[in-house]
C-alpha cells in the first residue's frame, strides 16, 4: 500500500492534458503548492486539498486514501476464514471477502448440509443481502412466507427483514451470499 495523494494529482493533471499553470488556474492554488504536493512535500490543509478534490471532482477522503494494489485484493482458497456452527445442524461458512481497507461488502460461500439450516432461528441485520444458489433446492423462509429456492436463482433480503434459509432435501446445498453495507 501506498499513500501518495500527489501521483494521483499528477496522473489527473496529465490524463487531462493540464499543466500545474493550469492546474493552478483551475484551484485557485499557487503553482509551487500544486508541484510540492505533486512531488510528496510539504503539508497542505484541509482547503487546499478540498480545492484540488473538486478539480477532480472526487471527495477529499478518495484523494487522500491509500492506493490499493490489485494484488493486494486476492484472497487466496488457502488463505480464507473458515467458520462452522452446529446449531442449524451443521453449517460452513467461507469468507471470500476479507475487509483490509474500504470494503462495504461480505461474500460468503456457504455449506449448507441436507436437513440443515443457516441458524436455528430468524436472523436480522442492517445490511441489504443478496442470496444466489449455486446447487441444490433450499427455502428462504421469512416471518409470514417462505419462497423456494432453486440452482441458478437468486432472492434479494432487505435490511431487517428476519429471515432463515433451510436445506429440506437430502443433499448438500452450495450458496453465494453477498451482503452489502452502508457505505455513508
Amino acid at each position: 500500500m501506498s499513500f501518495n495523494f500527489g501521483k494521483k494529482i499528477s496522473n489527473y493533471r496529465q490524463k487531462n492534458n493540464l499543466t500545474i499553470q493550469e492546474m493552478a488556474e483551475r484551484t485557485k492554488l499557487s503553482t509551487a503548492i500544486i508541484s510540492q504536493i505533486e512531488r510528496g512535500i510539504g503539508n497542505p490543509t484541509y482547503i487546499v486539498l478540498e480545492s484540488i478534490a473538486n478539480e477532480m471532482d472526487i471527495s477529499v477522503s478518495t484523494l487522500v486514501s491509500e492506493e490499493i494494489s490489485n494484488n493486494e485484493l486476492v484472497l487466496r482458497k488457502s488463505e480464507r476464514t473458515v467458520m462452522h456452527e452446529e446449531a442449524g445442524k451443521i453449517l460452513m461458512y467461507e469468507l471470500l471477502t476479507e475487509r483490509p481497507f474500504h470494503n462495504y461488502m461480505d461474500m460468503i460461500f456457504v455449506e449448507l448440509y441436507p436437513h440443515g439450516d443457516t441458524s436455528g432461528t430468524y436472523t436480522v441485520h442492517h445490511e441489504e443481502e443478496s442470496v444466489y444458489i449455486m446447487h441444490g433446492c433450499v427455502t428462504m423462509e421469512f416471518e409470514d412466507e417462505e419462497i423456494e429456492l432453486h440452482e441458478g436463482d437468486t432472492i434479494r433480503v432487505l435490511p431487517n427483514r428476519k429471515h432463515i434459509l433451510h436445506n429440506y432435501s437430502d443433499e448438500m446445498a452450495y450458496i453465494i451470499d453477498v451482503k452489502c453495507k452502508n457505505s455513508y
